[in-house]
């Protein structure tokens, strides 16, 4: 569970790590749009020239669209067939890691637990073994003996069907 949660808390750093990202890549488009929008040419390159590859390469995609004189276009950059917002896919590799362990420790907390309980089944077969001779009464004392092995039968049946580890 341990392994679990710092995968998961790996996968949310990378969301908002990529998300931070967005918002930069995204504030120097439309800082670029208003340059262009301007007629700062300078401006406008300096912008286009400090884009990081994936955002280069989602904004090149997006012109050869012909934004501007093609309506199909698509709106900007950043949708998901152009661009990839940075650590996506290693935070779902990390999430997917992580329900893996979820499981695995359920597993392991079911099976933990039916191994607790038969150890509570074989020490009330050892409480009825050890009180049985104590009683005077010879229903009660065959009663607790026959108690005890049932109780002992069925804890030694519910062992051997439990998973081996």
């Amino acid at each position: 569970m341990n392994e679990s949660n710092a995968l998961e808390q790996r996968a949310a750093l990378l969301d908002v790590q990529g998300s931070q990202a967005l918002i930069i890549h995204a504030s120097m488009f439309m800082q670029l749009l208003a340059a262009q929008h301007a007629g700062n040419e300078k401006l406008a390159s300096f912008y286009a020239e400090r884009f990081p590859p994936d955002v280069k390469k989602a904004y090149d995609a997006w012109l050869a669209q012909k934004p501007f004189e093609n309506p199909t276009a698509d709106a900007h950059p950043f949708v998901p067939n152009l661009y990839q917002v940075r650590g996506t896919a290693e935070a779902a590799a990390a999430r997917a890691d992580a329900e893996r362990r979820v499981t695995a420790a359920r597993q392991a907390g079911n099976r933990s637990g039916q191994y607790l309980a038969n150890t509570v089944l074989f020490a009330t077969v050892l409480f009825f073994a050890g009180t049985a001779g104590k009683f005077e009464q010879p229903r009660v004392r065959l009663f607790a003996v026959a108690f005890g092995v049932a109780l002992f039968a069925f804890a030694v049946i519910r062992m051997l069907l439990m998973p081996a580890a």
